[in-house]
């Protein structure tokens, strides 16, 4: 019993002086990040990145019968200066499905995401998100589909 509480603080000691030392793993630091020039006081410095500006975030659909479907597609531009790569498309509910681009847009090209609403079930307002996640900064832009669906009768 004596010796278990020597070695216990011994093993206690190893682990907090393992967690707390320098990156010896041999990894190196990204040379981009540390080239990096853009800073608070120069927001706008040019980087290679990409970057994605839709023509619109927001699309309502007005008034519709529930059951009915309608679909939409978001048209978007990659205005930054690398491969645009679109790595996951999520709806905020399982009656909304989008279909994202697959292949990578380069500066200056435009690609689109479909978007499919199912109203079968749903009444009343209707606000549903999606979260596309790129390779831009920030990572993740939501877009909104929004409006009413007037019940069965």
């Amino acid at each position: 019993m004596k010796n278990s509480i020597p070695f216990s603080l011994v093993a206690i000691l190893v682990l907090v002086v393992s967690s707390c030392s320098n990156n010896q793993s041999g990894n190196e630091v990204d040379g981009d990040m540390v080239s990096n020039n853009k800073t608070a006081d120069n927001p706008n410095a040019q980087n290679p990145e990409p970057s994605i500006k839709f023509d619109e975030e927001i699309w309502e659909f007005g008034d519709i019968n529930e059951g009915e479907i309608v679909r939409h597609s978001f048209h978007f531009t990659n205005t930054g200066n690398e491969d645009l790569v679109i790595s996951r498309c999520q709806a905020s509910c399982g009656c909304t499905t989008p279909k994202c681009e697959k292949k990578p847009v380069a500066p200056g090209e435009r690609g689109v995401i479909e978007i499919k609403f199912d109203s079968s079930g749903k009444q009343g307002n209707q606000t549903k998100n999606i979260t596309i996640t790129a390779n831009t900064n920030p990572p993740e832009t939501v877009l909104t589909i929004k409006g009413f669906v007037r019940p069965k009768e």
